[in-house]
């Protein structure tokens, strides 16, 4: 039995089928990119005095660069059960948790089928990676 519910919903109405757009793949084979260089991300702290500064999938040179991820992307890779986001007590968002364990394994079956984040730009990734 599949401990992450999103995903086992998304995918398996009928048929094992999981669709994702160019963007979305994009945002996929980023965030795999990042985790791989920089780690996971970590659980920030409730205390709001608390100074967290942020990891490597923030570094504009990286390939992996996560601005250029478009947070509608992610809402939809949420809804599939490949992305997650840290709750605090009262159960509520707190920080992007990064790829979920179906997140990792789709980002493989992308590399796999020969995709890259180059492969993957589309027009609105070049303008905004143009802008910065």
């Amino acid at each position: 039995m599949s401990n992450n519910v999103a995903f086992a919903e998304a995918t398996t109405g009928l048929a094992f089928v999981l669709t994702l757009s160019k963007r979305q793949c994009n945002t996929l084979l980023r965030l795999r990119a990042a985790e791989a260089i920089h780690g996971k991300p970590k659980q920030p702290s409730e205390d709001p005095r608390a100074f967290e500064p942020r990891d490597g999938a923030f570094d504009k040179t990286s390939p992996a660069y996560i601005g250029i991820v478009q947070n509608d992307q992610l809402k939809h890779l949420l809804h599939r059960g490949l992305v997650f986001w840290f709750t605090n007590t009262k159960g509520q968002p707190h920080g992007f948790g990064g790829l979920t364990k179906a997140g990792e394994l789709a980002a493989d079956l992308l590399l796999e089928a020969g995709l890259t984040i180059e492969a993957t730009n589309t027009l609105s990734i070049l303008k905004r990676i143009g802008r910065m």
